[in-house]
């Protein structure tokens, strides 16, 4: 592995996955970890230089022992609304304890003893318990200063709440920009200097803050658009704040039988494979996705990283920008690989109005793109198990829909949707079963069949009855299950759970209240589910948990804690799982977890710079 490990910011959910019933006890013992040497004394001013103050906030938390703070955090929404939420905020981190109280539209609170960690929603009476992870126990932690990589506190990557990020400065110190000195001022009867923050290149301010002058800590917080209007985002303001305080043990109790009445559910955080690698360039693959950037003037990239970069830093290959034959100025959705890896379907406009949409194949080896078919608008394409089909919908901007098929020579194109029921139209499709398109109906409110639609005649059969037409039916490649989100709207209650193809057996692998589970995807050898899910976003922001579970239910784990989770791909063998972070302090980037152990870190490769936003990823087999 590269460096240290590098850990995804995270929210924790307010909302605890259901299991059976258990009292799981852990043992209450920790061990200190040692202090780090003080840095020399600080006393930042107004003519301290750009350097001066990003070092300040990397150093920053070798500059105190535990922390005690509170304060208001308010979140500005576009329509003119406001969140408001009260924090109040305990960390000990060299004994990894911490607790949180968060208080707006529900009450919340987060604890860790340094070996059990505890989050309840006190308002909703749900509870979870898990163990601490053993990769956050990293004490006063100061991060490598890389050009082009991110290490946020693995401390605050367990706690998640806005007010306690200010304590950990350093995730903001370590993208790559200008930190300017405005002027002095005072926050919480501590001297604070304003510093505007702003991208390299930039010349609007995307931070201000304003910064204890002895710690470097975040007294005040203010975030700005990327749009460049100056339109406020967010503000989190410390009201009180102590250092170095004796906290008593009783502040740090997890309270496993809560006077509240939470039931409480242990929450496995385990190893889901027994080994990640070492891996051949084959079972390796390649990564394709697209580099956002953030500086105006510079155009969407498409790229690719070697798989061997995931388990061999010695052995990474650079990564390498691929040509397309047409600009990216419109939504874009992730290359379709066909099984056998030589070829990516990929549907997008090559002309400045958006439309018509081609149908593209991309060869792989060649570097080279071939048009199949055009129509006004085209969905992203599936391919079928056995490769010689590529499915997609078409629509036509005027309410008509279709779906076609085209052998991948471009031979063959045929629509298919003929031979379903009108009164269903439009219908959506899920992708591939066997030799059939899975198709739904799409009308709110529908209720009625699950089609199976044969690509080579069109010829449309019943799959079987169903009341949960507006749920994603994910086949498993070994085309054995199908998994799905049953979701009842009175309790509020998402079961994600996997049945055979004609409706029958269903298992139960997972139960959550609240909030919404997508996405869901099957590993290449069908044996897990992997999904994320975001709770009911009652902290004011997006809270995203991305689990794994074995196909019969067994071993639900935890794996990823993140903010706003956009794609989950499996690697080819299975051992690695992708995901892509779409929000964070250096923006939106693909975090890799093996797992065998759990480890999380960002992906690199010479040439791959956190300066830019990363999404839409593929992985090519």
């Amino acid at each position: 592995m590269k460096k240290i490990l590098t850990l995804m910011l995270l929210l924790l959910t307010s909302c605890a996955p259901s299991a059976s019933p258990t009292s799981q006890t852990f043992p209450n013992t920790i061990t200190p970890l040692t202090a780090a040497p003080e840095p020399a004394p600080l006393n930042l001013t107004v003519d301290s230089t750009s350097g001066q103050i990003q070092l300040a906030m990397l150093e920053s938390a070798a500059r105190w022992r535990t922390i005690q703070i509170s304060g208001d955090i308010n979140w500005y929404a576009p329509d003119g609304t406001v969140q408001a939420f009260r924090e109040q905020v305990w960390i000990d981190p060299l004994n990894s304890r911490y607790k949180v109280e968060l208080i707006g539209t529900d009450t919340q609170i987060r604890i860790s003893d340094g070996v059990s960690v505890y989050n309840a929603n006190v308002n909703s009476g749900q509870a979870e318990v898990s163990l601490y992870p053993e990769f956050a126990h990293v004490g006063q932690y100061i991060p490598p200063l890389v050009e082009g990589e991110a290490h946020p506190n693995p401390i605050w990557g367990q706690i998640g709440t806005p007010l306690s990020q200010l304590a950990f400065p350093s995730d903001y110190a370590q993208n790559t920009g200008i930190f300017k000195p405005v002027e002095m001022s005072s926050v919480a009867g501590r001297d604070a200097l304003v510093v505007e923050w702003m991208y390299s290149e930039n010349s609007f301010v995307s931070w201000k803050m304003w910064l204890d002058t002895k710690t470097a800590i975040i007294l005040k917080l203010q975030e700005f658009g990327k749009d460049g209007s100056g339109a406020m985002q967010g503000e989190r303001v410390i009201n009180k704040i102590s250092f170095d305080q004796i906290f008593d043990e009783t502040l740090f109790a997890i309270p496993l039988d809560s006077p509240s009445g939470a039931e409480t559910a242990s929450v496995a955080i385990t190893p889901i494979v027994t080994e990640s690698g070492p891996m051949t360039e084959e079972e390796a693959g390649e990564l394709y996705f697209f580099l956002q950037p953030r500086q105006a003037g510079q155009s969407i990239q498409l790229v690719r990283v070697s798989g061997m970069c995931v388990v061999d830093s010695v052995n990474c290959p650079p990564m390498e920008k691929i040509q397309v034959p047409f600009a990216f100025n419109f939504t874009i959705n992730a290359l379709s690989w066909s099984p056998n890896g030589k070829y990516a379907a990929f549907a997008y406009s090559d002309t400045p109005s958006g439309t018509p949409t081609k149908l593209w194949l991309f060869d792989a080896s060649a570097k080279s793109w071939i048009s199949l078919a055009q129509f006004p608008y085209i969905d992203p394409p599936f391919w079928s198990r056995d490769g010689q089909w590529i499915a997609f919908r078409t629509q036509d901007g005027l309410g008509g829909e279709d779906v076609y098929v085209v052998r991948p020579d471009g031979s063959e194109l045929k629509s298919i949707s003929a031979r379903l029921p009108v009164g269903g139209r439009p219908y959506i499709m899920d992708g591939w079963y066997t030799e059939n398109v899975i198709m739904r109906s799409a009308l709110p409110g529908h209720e009625g069949s699950i089609y199976l639609v044969r690509a080579a005649n069109g010829q449309a059969r019943p799959m079987f009855e169903t009341l949960l037409t507006k749920a994603p039916f994910v086949a498993s490649p070994d085309a054995s299950l199908l998994a799905y989100d049953e979701y009842d709207y009175t309790s509020q209650n998402h079961l994600l759970k996997v049945m055979e193809p004609d409706g029958a057996n269903a298992v139960t692998l997972a139960n959550f209240t609240g909030g919404s589970l997508y996405p869901l995807v099957w590993s290449p050898e069908s044996r897990f589910v992997a999904f994320n899910y975001y709770s009911s976003f009652s902290s004011g922001e997006p809270l995203a948990e991305v689990y794994v579970v074995s196909r019969n239910g067994k071993n639900l784990s935890l794996v990823y804690k993140g903010v706003t989770v956009g794609r989950l791909v499996f690697s080819p063998n299975g051992k690695y799982l992708l995901v892509e972070e779409t929000t964070s302090p250096s923006g939106g980037h693909l975090f890799l977890i093996n797992l065998a152990t759990l480890e999380e870190r960002i992906l690199e490769a010479a040439g791959l710079s956190t300066d830019f936003d990363w999404y839409a990823p593929s992985w090519r087999p």
